[in-house]
Order: structure tokens, then sequence, then C-alpha cells
């Protein structure tokens, strides 16, 4: 007698496509090519025979129930076989609980899958696309050569080394140097007897420069490579009056008197002009008592070399206490203040920190250059890194909108860049006058 074809549907949907016993879960239909029909795999075992001469088919079951689905199992062909062969194991009851145990695993299994799949695509309907800040920047140029020349004197200071400088006629230019074993590096063309440091080394002897990626990929010259780069950060940040804490290697806002505020207008990320505080006295806000230390904001700068030819630069926001304004804070009383004060800082309050030191640094323009003179400089974009990212989002009301992420270009801007590549001319003829602006962060005495 043929199983009826509702009875095979019923089967084949309860079965979910695996053999029934345990621990096999064969696939009983697989795809075919595209010239051939999908394999069957799968065969239909009856638990009782439909005939009293097959296995288990001297059971009391009516001959009207035996091709029903309740007494059919879907198994792959080994099994079926095995089923068949051992009918004092594989007895009524026990195949009667495979079958059941079976299509609880596959509803269950089922169930969980659609669950998981509405959530997921719950989620994605509920997801939004969108612009991850990050606090690096990146440097879109660098100098191609470093100098180098042995020292009139290799037992000279850094102190005699500023006093022997000489002045450079472009009062945009940074003169950072590294010395090492009688040997002075720098970004100037050592080679310039009129030059900046035409006093300071034998430059009838100066070799031949170095391109800046050869000491990328020398593990110590790299080293001496980023120290020139922090040299460079010392100049830049000296000039835009900060102070260096070389303890915590930071750069912070110092007040102009003792006991007086300081702050700085620049361009917010969402206003076109703010003024922020950089060095204040905190006040209880219950009693409006001043606390007995001063606040100053402070940054980590640093240079990062990502990849062959790659770097960026990284700024961290920071603070520093003091006592007065300028005497520093014990140490041990710092931690847990700066902590607390860090500690409030969400991730739009630190894109503000760190919108205002790039504003700060870049006085509101498109780049922070380091000019170096004779062609050679740093050019820092003032672009935040980003990514995307695909997330739920934030709640809509602490969703805020950011404007002032890049700044335009205008006529200054160009012709500030354009005037880094019009000094490459010889320098030797020009006559080296002014006065030599001494007001950057040194380096100590070696």
């Amino acid at each position: 007698m043929a199983i009826p074809t509702t009875e095979l549907k019923a089967l084949l949907q309860k079965s979910g496509n695996r053999c029934a016993i345990p621990n096999c879960g064969d696939v009983l239909l697989r795809d075919g090519t595209d010239a051939e029909d999908p394999i069957v795999l799968g065969k239909i075992a009856h638990i009782v025979a439909d005939s009293p001469d097959g296995p288990r088919g001297h059971y009391p079951l009516p001959e009207q129930e035996r091709n029903k689905e309740t007494n059919l199992l879907l198994l792959c062909g080994k099994h079926h076989d095995i089923i068949d062969r051992q009918p004092q194991f594989y007895t009524v009851e026990r195949l009667r609980q495979v079958k059941e145990d079976h299509e609880a695993l596959v509803l269950a299994a089922m169930g969980e899958a659609i669950a998981h799949h509405s959530a997921e695509e719950n989620r994605r309907s509920k997801s939004v696309l969108e612009t991850l800040f990050s606090t690096l920047f990146p440097v879109v140029e660098f100098p191609s050569y470093v100098y180098s020349a042995p020292c009139e004197n290799t037992k000279i200071t850094d102190s005699k080394i500023r006093r022997k400088m000489l002045p450079t006629k472009d009062r945009s230019v940074i003169l950072p140097y590294i010395r090492r074993e009688g040997i002075l590096y720098a970004f100037q063309d050592l080679r310039n007897s009129k030059g900046p440091f035409g006093r300071v080394v034998r430059w009838q002897n100066a070799p031949r420069p170095v391109l800046c990626s050869e000491w990328w990929n020398d593990p110590i010259k790299q080293l001496w490579f980023v120290d020139l780069l922090n040299r460079s950060l010392h100049k830049v940040t000296g000039r835009k009056g900060l102070q260096w804490d070389k303890d915590h290697h930071r750069y912070y806002f110092q007040p102009t008197q003792s006991g007086h505020v300081k702050a700085i207008t620049y361009r917010p990320l969402n206003q076109t002009t703010a003024t922020k505080q950089v060095v204040w006295q905190p006040i209880r806000k219950r009693t409006g008592e001043a606390r007995p230390y001063w606040l100053h904001r402070a940054v980590n700068l640093r240079f990062h070399h990502v990849s062959q030819s790659g770097w960026c630069i990284s700024i961290r926001p920071e603070f520093r206490i003091t006592k007065d304004g300028f005497a520093p804070e014990d140490s041990e009383r710092i931690g847990s203040k700066i902590t607390r004060k860090k500690s409030r800082m969400f991730n739009y309050d630190l894109l503000g920190e760190v919108n205002f030191w790039r504003d700060f640094l870049s006085d509101s323009q498109p780049r922070i250059i380091f000019n170096f003179g004779s062609g050679q400089h740093i050019v820092v974009s003032t672009t935040i890194m980003t990514g995307e990212i695909d997330w739920p989002g934030i709640p809509e009301k602490y969703a805020r909108p950011f404007k002032n992420v890049d700044y335009a270009e205008d006529l200054f801007s160009w012709a500030q860049l354009a005037g880094l590549d019009a000094d490459i001319e010889d320098d030797s003829e020009d006559e080296y006058e002014g006065d030599f602006e001494n007001d950057e962060i040194d380096p100590e005495d070696e």
C-alpha cells in the first residue's frame, strides 16, 4: 500500500532534511548541477512495518495507521538498513522516541534560527551608518632629506649651539636638530656656510644628504628620526606659547600672570567662535569657594609610523594641575583629580577637545606646517582621520551633528602652502638678518 502524499509532506517538513538517528544528522537532499536534478539520499523507514512479515511487523498497530506520518522515519541509507537488520535493538518504542526527539530538535532549531534572523533583520533595519572620528591626523608631506655634519667642537653643548646659530631670514622657519656622538643632524642643509648652523658644524666636510625613508627602515635611525620630529614639535608648540612637561610628555598652557585665568578664542565644532578656559581655578558649585589648585589644558602630541611610507600625528587631550598656576601639584594628589576630570569627558566632549587643539595649533587653517626652509617641511592635514561604522546608533537626544569638521581653503592658506616650495632655490646668496627668535622650548644640554 502506497504512502499518501499528504503523509509524505508532513514527514519531510518535520524531519528538517536530516537523518533522525542521534549523532548522525546527514543531509538527505543535495543540490544537483545545472544539468542534473537534486540528489535524493534519504530513505523512508517504517517504525512498524507495513506488512506483518517486515521488521517489527507483528506489533499491534492497525493496518490503516502503518503508512501515516506518525509511523514513519526519514533516515540516511546507512541507518535505514541498520534499523531493519537490528529490530531487537531498534524496537518500536526506541524508534518512536528517536522520532519524537528528532522532530522536537528540528522544531527548536528552526525556531531559534528564525528568532535570530528576525533579531538581526530588526537590528539592521535600525542600524545607522555613521562616521567614526579618531584622534589621528595624516601627515601629507615630509622632508625628503636628513642632513648631517660633524660639529666644530665635539664637546659643544646645546646652549652654546643656540648662541652660535644664525637667525633665519624667514621667521616661520624652525631649526630642530639632534646630536649623536659629535654629529649634528637636522632638516636644514648643513652644507651651506651661511645657513643657521654654519658656525656650528664643519660644513666643508658635510656628507651628502640621506633620504628620510632610509632612516625609517633602520630601527636605530627611526628612533633618531622620531627624536628629531619631537624636537620639531617643541619648536612649533613653543612658538604657540605652550610649556613642556617632560615628566608626563605633554604640552600645557601657562597663565600670563600668577592668579590670572587664561582663555583662548577658537572655532568649535558647531559654532562660529567660542572661548575656552585653558588655565583656571575650579570653583565648588555648592559654596562658590575656589578649590586649592589650578587646572591647565594640556595635550600629548606624538608622531606614528603607520605604514612603509605613511605617518600620522595623534592629539590626545590631557590636564595639568598646579598649586597656583605655576608650581606643580604633588604627584600623589594629581592622579585622582585627573582621573575624575577625564572620566567625565564623554565621546562628544573628547572630540570637542581634539577639535580645540587642532584649531589652536593650526590657527583654524586646513593644515599645520613645520617649515624648515629650503623646501623642507612637514605638512599635517587638520582633517580628522575617520572610519565608517554600522551600528544601532545613540539615542536621538544625545546625537549631535558636527560642523567645522574640515577647514575650507582660502587664498591665504593656498599661498602659505605654495610658498613652502618657493624657497628651494640656493640659500647661499641670502643674507641672514633679523633677531633670532628664541621663544621655543629647547632640549636640555646634553
